[in-house]
């Protein structure tokens, strides 16, 4: 079979969360936040007992990991240069500091993609895949991830 023939989607939102782009030359190196929502496209070439390419209610794991990561969060890219500042807020309780390798959209994009096939493929081995991971800040503003 045809390893593109069944396709679901799944799209989690709901994720208002903080980060800051210190390399740009724009308001974007200040802290501003977000209502983050990630759009997952799965693919399988044959589907489980039920029918289905993935068991939606399934992806819990995905989605508690997206609530840790994302829900009231403050993302920082792990060469921040006041990196130690952020953690004193956090220890202290100001904030939840995550730190990823690019906290902007498109970083996250892929951040997320390889962080949720860890998962998927605990659910599923090889059978199904995720073929796009869409991260969007706004309803004017996303990046995709497209492996």
């Amino acid at each position: 079979m045809n390893p593109k023939n069944f396709k679901s989607t799944k799209r989690f939102s709901g994720f208002p969360c903080t980060h800051r782009q210190w390399r740009a030359n724009s308001h974007c190196r200040f802290v501003h936040g977000y209502s983050r929502e990630f759009y997952f496209e799965f693919e399988a070439s044959e589907l489980t007992a039920e029918g289905w390419v993935v068991d939606f209610g399934g992806l819990k794991e995905i989605k508690s990991w997206l609530e840790h990561m994302f829900d009231h969060t403050f993302l920082v890219a792990q060469d921040d240069p006041h990196m130690e500042d952020f953690k004193k807020l956090d220890q202290a309780g100001a904030l939840q500091l995550r730190v990823m390798p690019n906290p902007g959209m498109e970083g996250t994009a892929l951040y997320v993609y390889e962080e949720a096939s860890k998962i998927l493929a605990k659910l599923y081995g090889h059978r199904a895949r995720i073929t796009l991971v869409e991260v969007s800040e706004n309803e004017k503003n996303s990046a995709k991830f497209i492996p």
